[in-house]
């Protein structure tokens, strides 16, 4: 395996940790397929071998890019410059691009912190909880990704999302913003909701 496939297999693993949330997005807002998560469920059982296959290919390019050359080996080292796909820079770019894409998968709330709307309730009449029941959640980067998508609309005053459960509990104003427009958010992210409850 040479520099460059080494380079080229770690952002490709390091890509494919996030198929599973990306994948839906993309079959959604291109295709229409709406509820395609369940397509990608199967992904997260291989994250930890995807992981592992990203960080060993570094390894391997790090090997490569800076090994120590052989004295018979490097006649003309002097003159020749590596392209840039095999350059020491490239290999920092892919090294960082990995590093970035782990966090991302694993840590999502980094990326996504909790807006605090500062909401004040003077009329509770008009607050409701709906609790929707959501099939194609894999891991809290689904979680992350519905709170900060359903947190975005006008109204809502609180959202907590379980992967583990497969749940979302939603508090909005009744006067803002309805069940119908929450599911839309939702199912906008490649998500398929099951049934609902008040």
């Amino acid at each position: 395996m040479n520099k460059k496939a080494s380079m080229g297999t770690a952002v490709f693993s390091a890509v494919s940790l996030k198929l599973c949330c990306w994948g839906p997005l993309l079959l959604t807002s291109v295709v229409g397929i709406s509820g395609s998560s369940v397509y990608f469920s199967w992904l997260i059982a291989l994250k930890p071998y995807l992981l592992a296959i990203a960080f060993l290919s570094l390894g391997l390019a790090f090997y490569q890019v800076y090994k120590k050359k052989k004295v018979d080996d490097c006649d003309n080292c002097e003159t020749d410059k590596p392209s840039f796909f095999k350059s020491k820079f490239y290999l920092w770019l892919v090294t960082v691009f990995v590093v970035v894409m782990t966090l991302v998968s694993y840590y999502p709330q980094i990326f996504h912190p909790m807006a605090t709307k500062g909401i004040v309730a003077t009329n509770n009449t008009h607050i409701q909880t709906v609790k929707l029941n959501i099939e194609g959640m894999v891991c809290s980067g689904c979680e992350e990704n519905i709170n900060h998508s359903v947190n975005k609309i006008n109204g809502v005053t609180n959202v907590t999302t379980s992967f583990e459960r497969g749940t979302s509990i939603i508090e909005f104003d009744t006067t803002k913003t309805n069940v119908d427009e929450i599911k839309k958010v939702i199912q906008s992210k490649g998500y398929l909701i099951t049934n609902s409850r008040d």
